[in-house]
């Protein structure tokens, strides 16, 4: 075992059943291991990296700095004690002083962890803050006046005999300035783009640093893809929901990957429907979930973070009941295939969303958005409104069985304001999953 590896599981013991003093679902662990993922950004060597695991462990846990130097060795041991503040009985002041002079003497390798670990920790609160819309410093011991002297002087101590332009330095110069200086993001995108729409800013603001946080959280998980599948009455906004989304994450730094509608794919039009289509229709809504799931695995065997999956097997419930309702399946048929695929959709696809209108503002939008005026063969009144009663059916049906489904109501909001809830919907539930898997791997 790696020296690095040996710190990182001796820090994720060592801080084991901790959690963070700010947001209290979060593990400890996650801030010891973004240190030492920032001290690997910037190329130093293994024992800086294994001193960034370890750098709490002889403040927060059991541990004391020579059984750190038992394990790892006087170079390690001397890394970590150079991030280790004095006996915790001193007050706040006393101890934030002597870190502040104790730093200025400091070599640059004792200086990183120090570096990365403030990095990480401001990081963490600045995005904290703006998810929150809120600079709120009531969880801490001292507040804002007093977290600002603490900060500045400690960057002043780091730079002291070194090169302030350090990219690490730069880095944390421009965090203090964010957070205390009211430096913020990009002025001429707040100003300028979103002149007089400080509301909608406010609102895209949460979510970039809601991404930020996932971003973050991904970085020290090895999960499986996230799974979001998208369905819902016709001309709702699904396409662009997903476009959007797609941009959202990609600029984010995620690997997406997108599923087309299967039923309208090439491969389903040229190979498949050609030798079900003089078949009866239950076998067709039976068979196509196979490969719907099939097309699901293959996905989730790939290389990426996200899958976005157009119309996938829940809304194939949603055609079984629709089909049902018709007399196309019998009662026995139809709950056999719902109670054949609720746990593999529970297994496979984390979030749905769907989205929704009445029959007239769907039938509307179709027409409003195109320049024919010729009647449309499927989409009439009709069968929109059996469309969005089997919807509702499975609505039903998912609640009662722990189906992660968002529904949104698209009547009466622009698309806009969908994309905006539809997003915040998927953001805070990737966030409980990654930290459920997270919880999971380290309790494991």
């Amino acid at each position: 075992m790696s020296i690095i590896e040996k710190a990182k599981q001796f820090a994720i013991e060592a801080h084991k059943g901790q959690v963070r003093k700010s947001e209290k679902e979060k593990p400890m662990i996650i801030h010891p291991i973004n240190t030492a993922n920032i001290l690997k950004e910037y190329g130093f060597d293994s024992n800086v990296v294994a001193a960034g695991y370890l750098h709490d462990v002889v403040e927060d846990t059991k541990y004391t700095i020579e059984d750190i130097e038992k394990e790892f060795g006087e170079d390690i041991k001397s890394l970590v004690e150079g991030n280790t503040e004095p006996d915790k009985s001193l007050s706040w002041e006393e101890r934030k002083k002597h870190t502040i002079e104790h730093v200025k003497n400091l070599d640059m390798r004792h200086k990183a962890v120090v570096c990365a670990d403030k990095i990480s920790n401001l990081e963490d609160l600045m995005t904290l803050f703006e998810k929150n819309g809120e600079y709120n410093f009531s969880a801490f011991k001292r507040g804002y006046d007093d977290q600002k002297w603490y900060h500045e002087n400690v960057y002043k101590s780091l730079i002291t005999n070194e090169d302030e332009n350090n990219p690490m330095f730069i880095r944390y110069k421009e965090l203090i300035d964010h957070i205390f200086n009211n430096k913020k993001d990009d002025p001429f995108i707040k100003d300028t783009i979103f002149e007089g729409k400080e509301d909608e800013y406010s609102n895209l603001l949460k979510l970039h640093y809601k991404k930020k946080e996932l971003i973050k959280l991904k970085s020290i998980l090895d999960m499986r893809p996230y799974v979001i599948e998208f369905t819902g009455t016709p001309r709702t906004g699904k396409t662009t929901l997903m476009n959007n989304l797609n941009d959202f994450f990609k600029k984010g730094g995620f690997k997406v990957t997108t599923l087309e509608e299967f039923t309208t794919s090439d491969k389903y039009k040229k190979e498949i429907y050609p030798t079900l289509k003089d078949q009866y229709k239950s076998v067709i809504n039976t068979k196509i979930p196979e490969y719907v799931l099939a097309q699901l695995e293959e996905a989730l065997s790939s290389n990426t973070d996200i899958i976005m999956i157009d119309r996938s097997l829940l809304d194939r419930m949603i055609w079984a009941d629709r089909l049902y309702l018709k007399d196309g399946f019998t009662k026995e048929e139809y709950d056999a295939y719902i109670q054949k695929y609720i746990p593999i959709i529970k297994e496979k696809i984390d979030c749905i969303v769907a989205t929704y209108a009445d029959s007239m503002t769907s039938l509307k939008r179709d027409y409003f958005a195109n320049l024919s005026l010729e009647k449309r063969n499927f989409l009439n009144i009709q069968n929109i409104e059996e469309y969005n009663t089997s919807l509702n059916n499975i609505e039903e049906i998912s609640k009662k069985e722990g189906i992660n489904l968002h529904v949104f109501d698209t009547s009466n909001k622009s698309q806009r304001d969908i994309s905006i809830l539809a997003t915040e919907a998927i953001l805070s539930d990737m966030r409980d999953e990654y930290i459920k898997e997270l919880n999971l791997k380290l309790n494991n």
